[in-house]
């Protein structure tokens, strides 16, 4: 018989180095998630002032080799501070992301289906949003048909998007004020 085991444990140097590599991994994707994003979703983080100057550094590099050392000297910075948090944030700011934006793609749709539906999605619109004067939209509907037909500056259609996005708005809050007191009752009985 030998005495060579079978399965040797790895040594504290390999486990440090495989510690600095996955926290590596880590850092780096993170400055490049942050470096890529737009400043408004930058804002959504909350970074504190230092991290943010330090990421403004970073994106203001346009040149290919420079911008990828200021993503490794991002990574180190990141490594200073709490990355798990910042990682969370980050993913809780792209799951937001679509939340921001989707009111202004349920305007450009309701836009799009009054312009090529016409009357019957006129008829739609005013019966989901009571609010809406019908004479006021149909004109607004004409006006938007007859300036895309003409190839005109696309005043009318904005002004009938923005008329939408008003009626949106205006039933949201009322939305969220039910789903708030659905949770309320939900909690009062438990």
């Amino acid at each position: 018989m030998t005495d060579e085991p079978d399965d040797e444990a790895p040594s504290r140097r390999q486990l440090a180095r495989k510690a600095r590599r996955d926290d590596g991994d880590q850092s780096s994707r993170l400055a490049r998630a942050l470096m890529e994003m737009s400043n408004a979703a930058l804002g959504r983080l909350g970074l504190d002032e230092a991290l943010r100057g330090e990421v403004d550094r970073a994106r203001r590099i346009t040149a290919l080799v420079a911008r990828r050392r200021e993503e490794r000297r991002l990574a180190g910075v990141i490594r200073r501070v709490d990355a798990d948090d910042l990682e969370a944030r980050l993913a809780k700011v792209r799951a937001g992301g679509d939340a921001h934006n989707r009111p202004f793609h349920q305007g450009e749709a309701w836009r799009a289906r009054l312009l090529d539906e016409g009357a019957p999605a006129q008829a739609e619109f005013v019966a989901a949003h009571p609010g809406v004067d019908p004479i006021r939209l149909a004109k607004m509907v004409a006006d938007a048909i007859s300036e895309r037909a003409t190839e005109r500056p696309r005043g009318a259609g904005r002004a009938l998007f923005r008329t939408v996005m008003a009626a949106l708005t205006a039933v949201a809050p009322e939305a969220d004020a039910d789903a708030a007191d659905d949770d309320d009752a939900e909690a009062d009985a438990t």
